[in-house]
């Protein structure tokens, strides 16, 4: 990345920072990777436990802890929530 296309960035993030830019003009950035079984056992959840608060197929989870498959995107976007207020999570999903 050159250093212009790094200040600009910058110059973006101070933006959003403040909110002065509109929710629709950017972007959030998505992680390539999410350690499912770091978050799971952060909440000290079993993989049941997990999958049944919030909604997922315990089969998925597993074939995500043992690394046979990726989550997609949106269920990146979905762990991450999940990691930082799960019980905001929980509390939507309960309504």
């Amino acid at each position: 990345m050159s250093g212009s296309r790094i200040i600009k960035s910058m110059k973006e993030a101070a933006s959003i920072a403040r909110g002065e830019m509109p929710a629709g003009a950017y972007q959030i950035h998505i992680p390539p990777q999410v350690d499912v079984k770091t978050i799971r056992q952060g909440l000290g959840l079993s993989q049941s436990a997990f999958a049944a608060r919030f909604g997922l197929s315990l089969h998925t989870l597993r074939n995500w802890e043992q690394g046979k498959r990726q989550p997609d995107p949106a269920a990146r976007a979905y762990l991450k929530v999940i990691e930082k207020a799960p019980e905001a999570v929980y509390e939507a999903l309960s309504e």
